[in-house]
């Protein structure tokens, strides 16, 4: 009897690890340590017209994070089926490419859990939003952008990134046009922010990660961007692309700026004054000639992310409200960083 016992725990033990490696598997798939940006990035414009301290807010926030989980894991999937990861190095520990989640079970969770969640999203329009029409219009344009960047543009695409830059845009509207009825001054400099955001993202920082592969949607090539080999290794020399960077990044400087003479305070002059200069920092570091390390790299995209969301943060919304975010995002970001991938950046 007590045989039997003894093999009893020792099985419960080993379904309880192989559930919890599968938990962490799916939240790899899922991209799960970025969600504090999708979640912010559409947050700010709602809470500029709601309370934080909501029930709403709540329901929104988790609906965010679901979404960011679903549509993100969507991305990952669809590299995956069209094979591009395959081709990849540095994507051999991911979940479908290592086989540890089957592409069978993987089209079936994300693409029903979209499906949810996207008339879910519909409804949450028709009753909560301020202007009914035009926010299901935003929807509407997140989802139609959002698939097809993730179908097949961002690999086959020259301007796919412009597709990715629109999604978010429109998440955004959406966002803002679930608490206001008309976009005024402050909501078009916010959403030419959020557009310029992910535009660097994905067209700078996502194309300077992947520059070993060469892919014939990296424009940064076509601007001169290209690796050498050196004694010391791979050298990036970013040639006249850099200047492309200058622009995008520079340009959502002056946004933030001018977002902060709309909402002027001391305090926000000073957020501004130190973030900003965070981000001229950064974008000096990932603009000039370097041996090319692609974890450095990861960590540089991490760095700058953070400080170009957390810069409008608190030149949007209240203090106590943009604190409370800004402690859970990084709180949430780095630990979930070394729980899913054991460092602290996303090693995608």
């Amino acid at each position: 009897m007590e045989g039997h016992r003894q093999v009893y725990i020792v099985l419960n033990l080993r379904s309880d690890e192989g559930q919890r490696k599968s938990i962490k598997a799916w939240l790899q798939l899922f991209r799960a340590q970025t969600a504090p940006a999708t979640v912010f990035l559409l947050l700010m414009p709602y809470l500029v017209g709601a309370s934080f301290f909501e029930a709403k807010t709540l329901v929104l926030a988790f609906l965010l994070l679901l979404i960011h989980y679903f549509s993100f894991g969507h991305n990952s999937l669809m590299d995956a089926a069209m094979m591009y990861d395959q081709r990849d190095l540095s994507k051999r520990h991911h979940p479908l490419v290592s086989g540890k989640i089957k592409l069978q079970a993987a089209h079936n969770v994300i693409h029903w859990g979209l499906a949810v969640l996207t008339v879910f999203a519909a409804a949450v329009t028709v009753v909560w939003a301020v202007n009914v029409a035009v926010a299901m219009v935003c929807l509407m344009a997140w989802v139609s952008f959002g698939h097809a960047y993730n179908d097949g543009l961002s690999k086959e695409s020259l301007f796919g990134f412009l597709s990715i830059s629109l999604c978010f845009t429109a998440m955004g509207g959406w966002g803002w046009f679930l608490s206001h009825r008309d976009l005024n001054p402050g909501g078009i400099i916010y959403l030419a922010y959020a557009f310029l955001t992910i535009l660097y993202q994905t067209s700078w920082s996502g194309f300077i990660k992947e520059m070993q592969l060469r892919e014939r949607s990296n424009i940064l090539v076509r601007m001169g961007a290209k690796l050498d080999e050196t004694f010391w290794g791979k050298k990036l020399l970013p040639g006249k692309s850099r200047f492309y960077a200058y622009l995008v990044k520079g340009s959502g400087l002056v946004l933030a700026g001018l977002l902060c003479w709309l909402n002027f305070s001391l305090v926000r002059l000073v957020v501004l004054v130190l973030l900003g200069a965070a981000v001229i920092w950064l974008l000096y570091q990932t603009t000039r000639s370097r041996v090319y390390d692609r974890p450095k790299e990861l960590k540089w995209m991490s760095c700058m992310e953070i400080c170009t969301i957390y810069l409008v943060l608190p030149l949007l919304i209240d203090w106590p409200a943009a604190l409370m975010l800004m402690a859970f995002g990084a709180i949430y970001f780095f630990a979930c960083n070394k729980v899913l991938w054991g460092v602290s950046y996303p090693k995608v």
